[in-house]
């Protein structure tokens, strides 16, 4: 409820009065009402007032679980320095037990973290009820399926279960909503941390896998507010900023810091334009840690689900997945994944974002291994346009082949297999025209396999000619010497003279009154 009143408020006053700080009334409001009516209601009680066998069970599992993490850890730390120790002895059996040992504990911890969440769901998700008497009492809580005969409370009451082990005679309850509740204030003292090359070549791997993922998730944010806005994005400027905000929170102890879709949604949405925005939020949150962190304990979490939800609604671009679909469908198709996928890791975005990352990067490589490779024939319009998409016959003395990509090692292959395949379809073939305007650059594996392709169709009787060939790829024809082999009368610079030069050496001794290479032909 609190984060529905806290909704409407905003979007009222989004509506009636733009100029009204919308998202601070509805925090005002209903930080009040929180305060005034006791929304948190929460309580300490003694182990032995949970009248549930089921529930005492799920706490001692929990307790033993969590509390075995701990020595486990110490124990994994000695290990560890033990083992640095012995590696710069060479004794491999040694350092093998150790390793050995080291897996143990690690399989050790990882078990009892697993059944510490278990438990600790199975907790949160029991439903208790209230029982006394005397109001004035704790009482004893029963759960709701097995309290019947007992006049409860009417209250709904839960587990309040952390990372840390449940004491007995203080086990949290909670009888309302969920607040934000203490916040520490203050800010951290900086220091230098200490200096220790063991431990940051060990962290170093999973360094680089957090800078790289912060930075695609800040990119991404980053692209989302672009195309709201219409600002430009300078990618490196973004990392620039990125390492210099973690080197210098690396003296005050901080997380890896990266960019926040919520608090980006949140900040546009107060009608933010510039970067200053968040130097100014972040003298805000100064001032807050440093004079109003207690004002914010009765703070409904609900309510802060409900701004991120109102900025985040205004982000969402329907027509942008409509137009990504009509401008080629598998974008359309990476866009819907990706934003499902999203929503449903939240508040894991990075996972949606590496799964639409690796979408994008099994279509790239797709499309960078099977090129177009279009066979042309003269259009409509006069020009020569693919033969297989316009419905138009092709000439079956002369091939003019159209690569769209770059020629290297990749695709070098798939070339001489469309090259084939066309020897094949036109069996009177005497000469093919390589249309070279889209091949951009070309690396030692693509001019070998042009090289391969010169040598395989010349030694069938089929003569070969180069058009469009642009300055880099000239340069790795002269430095190889295929330009040599190729011949210069058969390179030119446009397709219409190659076509123009060759269709006579093509056709000769053979009338075609209507070739498809200077009269549109259709399909019948």
């Amino acid at each position: 409820l609190m984060g529905l009143l806290a909704f409407a408020i905003m979007y009222i006053l989004k509506r009636t009065a733009p100029r009204i700080p919308n998202v601070l009334v509805a925090v005002v409001v209903t930080t009040s009402i929180s305060w005034l009516t006791g929304f948190e209601h929460n309580q300490q009680v003694a182990l032995s007032a949970i009248r549930s066998d089921n529930a005492l069970t799920l706490v001692r599992q929990f307790n033993e679980a969590t509390a075995a993490i701990a020595p486990l850890a110490e124990e994994r730390s000695a290990l560890g320095k033990k083992l640095e120790a012995v590696k710069k002895t060479h004794e491999h059996i040694a350092v093998l037990t150790l390793e050995h040992e080291t897996n143990l504990l690690n399989a050790r911890m990882e078990e009892m973290k697993s059944a510490a969440a278990v438990a600790r769901e199975q907790l949160r998700r029991l439903k208790l009820v209230r029982v006394a008497d005397d109001p004035s009492t704790p009482g004893q809580f029963f759960l709701r399926d097995e309290a019947v005969g007992h006049k409860d409370d009417g209250r709904t009451w839960r587990f309040r279960v952390g990372n840390t082990v449940l004491k007995e005679d203080k086990v949290p309850l909670i009888g309302g909503g969920a607040v934000v509740g203490v916040v520490p204030s203050g800010l951290p003292t900086p220091s230098l941390p200490k200096i220790d090359v063991g431990v940051m070549m060990y962290l170093l791997p999973y360094a680089v896998i957090i800078s790289l993922l912060g930075f695609m998730e800040a990119v991404s944010i980053a692209k989302a507010m672009a195309a709201k806005t219409g600002q430009r994005l300078d990618a490196n400027q973004e990392l620039l900023g990125q390492g210099i905000a973690n080197a210098l929170g690396a003296l005050t102890q901080s997380f890896p810091t990266s960019g926040s879709f919520s608090r980006s949604a949140v900040n546009l949405q107060a009608g933010a334009v510039s970067g200053f925005s968040s130097v100014f939020t972040s003298i805000t949150v100064v001032i807050v840690l440093l004079l109003f962190t207690p004002l914010l304990y009765h703070l409904p979490q609900s309510v802060l689900a409900a701004v991120i939800m109102m900025a985040v609604i205004g982000l969402i671009n329907v027509s942008g997945f409509v137009h990504a679909w009509k401008a080629q469908w598998y974008d359309g198709a990476i866009s819907v994944i990706s934003f499902i996928a999203t929503l449903a890791f939240a508040p894991h975005l990075d996972k949606g974002i590496m799964i639409g990352v690796g979408l994008s990067l099994v279509v790239f490589l797709y499309k960078s291994m099977r090129p177009t490779i279009a066979s042309l024939s003269r259009t409509l319009d006069k020009s020569m346009g693919d033969a297989a998409i316009h419905g138009l016959k092709e000439c079956q003395y002369m091939a003019v082949v159209r690569f769209d990509g770059p020629l290297f090692y990749a695709n070098a292959s798939y070339l001489e297999e469309r090259v084939g395949q066309i020897r094949l379809e036109k069996k009177h073939l005497r000469h093919v025209v390589l249309v070279c305007n889209g091949i951009s650059d070309m690396d030692a594996s693509g001019e070998e396999a042009l090289s391969f392709l010169v040598d395989r169709l010349r030694s069938a009787g089929i003569e070969i000619s180069f058009s469009g060939i642009n300055e880099a790829v000239m340069a790795v024809l002269r430095r190889t010497h295929l330009l040599e082999k190729i011949g210069e009368e058969n390179i030119f610079p446009t397709r219409e003279q190659a076509v123009c030069a060759m269709h006579g050496k093509a056709h000769r001794g053979i009338e075609e009154p209507d070739c498809p290479l200077f009269s549109v032909c259709r399909l019948t």
